[in-house]
């Protein structure tokens, strides 16, 4: 087997944001609102050319319940905010049960599970429009392909879409790829958690 040595090449560093997320699935999006929200100058990272992940482009169109199975909500914050965004222009199969939009009594929710089945393109959509709303930056079609870092800490992180590659500086990253990518560009080998 060969091997090609890739020569050092200069890079400009195209912008600069305090928190970068890689990876556009539903920890990603609920990531980048959370920053956004907080006043962070905020770009979200997406490697396909549309949000939400295994929900949307995966197929798996089923909200999981934000109940305990029992009566009690237990998730509540951006992933309720989420769950009611993904049927906001309707419901596909499973609508959201009745108890769960007002005051239903924790013997009726007992019965009936706190989650909806949606149209994952018209989600993909929505959140998108819920981003950019909350002042998100988006790139679809971009790869993270190495990371710089200085003391231990990520300063950079190399990109490469249809415009070449490039340099971004940031503050903060926040890895929900779902496979640690940039954990492992930065040269770990297993992810503390």
């Amino acid at each position: 087997m060969c091997k090609i040595v890739e020569t050092e090449r200069e890079l400009e560093v195209v912008s600069n944001y305090d928190v970068v997320v890689c990876g556009g699935g539903i920890a990603g999006i609920s990531a980048a609102l959370a920053s956004a929200r907080q006043g962070a100058k905020t770009l979200l990272i997406e490697r396909e050319y549309m949000l939400g992940g295994l929900a949307t482009a995966g197929l798996i169109a089923i909200y999981l319940p934000l109940c305990d199975g029992m009566g009690k909500q237990v998730s509540f914050g951006i992933a309720e905010e989420l769950l009611r965004l993904s049927i906001e222009k309707g419901s596909e199969g499973r609508q959201l049960p009745e108890c769960w939009e007002g005051e239903g009594t924790v013997e009726e929710r007992a019965k009936k599970r706190f989650e909806v089945q949606y149209n994952p393109q018209i989600f993909a959509i929505l959140a998108e429009k819920l981003l950019i709303k909350e002042g998100v930056d988006l790139l679809y079609g971009t790869v993270v392909c190495n990371t710089v870092c200085e003391n231990g800490k990520i300063t950079h992180l190399i990109i490469e879409n249809k415009s070449g590659r490039q340099a971004i500086e940031l503050k903060s990253v926040v890895d929900a790829t779902g496979d640690a990518d940039i954990v492992h560009l930065c040269g770990e080998k297993e992810a503390l958690f």
